[in-house]
């Protein structure tokens, strides 16, 4: 066995060499191959959305700061922007860059995206007029009334109330003040629940009064505003005001 053994031992240091000699043959050949060449994914004409985003922000931050004829040029780009772009999140940022340039025009503009099939779109331009609307404040309260009775999303439904209750002036004397609070009362029955819960904050906001989610007292305080009832619903009490909390219970 021995000498089987010894008598192999040639044999196999024959076949390692020879394997050896061809792993260097296929090497060399794969040296002369040319290096692999990364090649760019992009599409010539076409900016990646990170780099649209940012350049759509970038026109917002210098319009800002701009002279008026350069504002004209910004805004004009960005109105075109929106109008030729089929991503909804773009036209989002052309509406938020648009809102952050002063232009006599704006306010048209940010009125026609209010009627964008996107209900995301809608809620930007609705946020932008909510903060920079420079017209007339009865006309910010009839298109906010508007967009609560109307749009068919309940986002922008209760975005709308949100913002009603922000805007509407305080004053009981002033006109609007009593649209507003009757317009808001119609929304303490609507079929949405967050619409409801949002109605009562903006009454508590447009009021001063504070019936917190009880409904039914909200209810007493519009018919009281109506002159339907001759007193003035009850407040919630100090008590009423504390938070509860549910204790385990115990065996």
């Amino acid at each position: 066995m021995k000498g089987k053994t010894v008598k192999m031992l040639p044999l196999v240091f024959c076949g390692v060499m020879a394997l050896l000699s061809g792993c260097a043959v296929e090497n060399q050949h794969l040296a002369k191959l040319p290096l692999f060449e990364a090649k760019s994914d992009r599409i010539p004409g076409l900016d990646p959305p990170h780099e649209r985003t940012k350049l759509i922000r970038d026109k917002g931050t210098q319009g800002a700061m701009a002279s008026e004829s350069d504002r004209e040029i910004l805004v004009a780009q960005l109105v075109h922007e929106y109008q030729t772009s089929p991503d909804p999140n773009m036209r989002r940022e052309a509406v938020d860059a648009l809102a952050k340039i002063p232009h006599p025009q704006r306010d048209r503009f940010l009125r026609e995206i209010l009627q964008d099939p996107n209900p995301f779109v809608r809620l930007s331009a609705l946020e932008a007029l909510g903060n920079t609307f420079s017209g007339e404040p009865e006309a910010l309260l009839a298109l906010l009334i508007d967009r609560m009775k109307t749009d068919l999303d309940n986002d922008v439904r209760v975005s709308a109330v949100r913002i009603l209750g922000d805007v509407t002036p305080k004053d009981t004397t002033d006109p609007s003040h009593r649209m507003v609070v009757l317009e808001l009362g119609n929304l303490l029955q609507d079929r949405v629940p967050a619409v409801r819960f949002m109605a009562m904050r903006s009454l508590q906001k447009v009021t001063g009064m504070d019936y917190g989610n009880d409904i039914n007292r909200w209810l007493q305080y519009i018919r009281y505003v109506n002159g339907e009832i001759p007193n003035l619903p009850d407040q919630r009490t100090f008590t009423e005001k504390l938070p509860t909390i549910a204790l385990p219970m115990f065996k």
